[in-house]
């Protein structure tokens, strides 16, 4: 079989997605987390979440389950139309990857029977679903590809000015883009965000959309305008009371409102429509830990033991995430449970996949160990300084900076070495 017949195939695999653009954990829990909640799914987007977790598996090396999720997605949606030609795509690239030649070569024949019985235009033309399915998966895969998705939405628009999805899909790339910007330590205005105005157009042509009030409320938040924010955020509760992603940003939006069992009340109830969501465990956890903060009792026996155990739960869930895990040390020491956080931070360090940013955010944390429960500020300097080295590969590069700071005004021993450490950052940007 030749592989430019595969390589003619639009799907997944031909839409230049690089697995080390994405974090392919992340993305496999939140498609699994999604594809869990029993809900209804408007059109194929069942179909659609499960070629994506396909491709997903693919690309960490598991082209057994990568097949499995394509023949539920099959099962999903069983007719041969245009639904199903990035899967059958997909089907056969998979095949080839596993050598059953027969296979793949039935299902590429799958997808020109399909191009025949529904011509487009001119032969280099997608069909609606195939480039709307392209579309969201760039904006979903990677920060990489959020242009290329904006590219696809605005070519759409340009042709259908009026039309919902590609508006959008439009206003969630500009939505996007602008948040990197953001992470860059920028900000862009409410009254000035191109993003804000599409998503006002997009609103109107779909006010039933609960993500575009979520992104309307983020908007309003971030330029401070929270009675507004939080109409947003409410409505879109109201509207998708079962979609964890909604679920998600309107409990975050809560916590940092500091209505933490406003939050709980939300997430709890998430919780038994998706009990093994590790993403709503590790939510739940962060507002038990913050309530108690909230009443000055950070120590607070019952707070403390419901953070832990959901922190605990969603280790087991997604052992890979890292983040929570790290926490999850902390919290240990806080229980005075000292043995158990170092040897759970011992653990977590001697993973052989961390990524730089985990890596920045065990030496922060472990910092505060060492710095905040056993009192070795020698040591602490150390993996704070050891954090910053890192580069700005995460927000945890401020948080090592500011706690340096905060030690070198206590005019310690450390000054001279903290001192010296700025220096060189500061020859380098003017934001140290």
């Amino acid at each position: 079989m030749s592989e430019d017949n595969l390589k003619l195939l639009s799907c997944h695999f031909t839409w230049g997605l690089l697995k080390e653009d994405a974090d392919l954990n992340f993305l496999e829990v939140k498609v699994r987390e999604k594809l869990a909640v029993k809900c209804k799914y408007g059109g194929n987007l069942k179909q659609r979440g499960l070629n994506f977790l396909a491709f997903i598996k693919h690309l960490q090396g598991f082209n057994d389950e990568a097949l499995k999720n394509l023949t539920l997605a099959k099962e999903e949606h069983p007719n041969d139309d245009k639904n199903a030609i990035v899967m059958y795509g997909n089907l056969a690239w998979v095949h080839s990857h596993m050598g059953n030649v027969t296979e793949a070569e039935k299902n590429i024949e799958k997808v020109n029977e399909i191009l025949k019985a529904f011509p487009t235009p001119s032969p280099t033309e997608l069909h609606r679903e195939v480039l709307s399915e392209k579309a969201w998966s760039l904006l979903k895969f990677s920060k990489k590809s959020y242009v290329r998705a904006k590219e696809i939405f605005l070519e759409a628009l340009q042709k259908e000015p009026d039309d919902k999805e590609w508006n959008t899909g439009f206003a969630f790339s500009l939505f996007r883009l602008e948040g990197l910007k953001i992470g860059q330590y920028k900000r862009v205005r409410y009254e000035e965000s191109p993003a804000v105005l599409q998503l006002k157009k997009a609103l109107k042509l779909d006010p039933n959309n609960a993500m575009i009030h979520v992104y309307l409320g983020l908007k309003c938040y971030k330029n401070e305008t929270n009675a507004e924010a939080l109409e947003y955020m409410t409505q879109a509760l109201k509207m998708a009371p079962d979609d964890l992603s909604v679920v998600l940003h309107v409990a975050k939006f809560m916590k940092k409102e500091q209505r933490y069992d406003a939050a709980l009340e939300v997430l709890l109830e998430m919780l038994k429509k998706a009990p093994d969501s590790s993403r709503i465990h590790h939510e739940i956890a962060n507002n038990y830990r913050w309530k108690a903060m909230q009443i000055d009792d950070i120590h607070n026996p019952e707070l403390l033991g419901l953070c832990v155990h959901h922190l605990e739960k969603g280790a087991s869930l997604n052992p890979s995430h890292i983040y929570p895990q790290l926490e999850l040390a902390l919290r240990y020491a806080e229980l005075k449970q000292t043995a158990k956080a170092e040897q759970k931070f011992t653990e977590l360090f001697a993973l052989s996949d961390l990524k730089p940013a985990d890596r920045q955010a065990w030496h922060r944390m472990y910092g505060d160990f060492k710095l905040y429960r056993l009192g070795s500020e020698r040591t602490a300097v150390e993996h704070y300084k050891q954090g910053m080295m890192l580069g700005r590969v995460s927000t945890e590069w401020v948080s090592c900076r500011n706690r340096l700071r905060k030690i070198l005004q206590r005019d310690t021993r450390d000054t001279y070495m903290i001192r010296t450490l700025f220096a060189s950052f500061r020859t380098e940007s003017t934001d140290y």
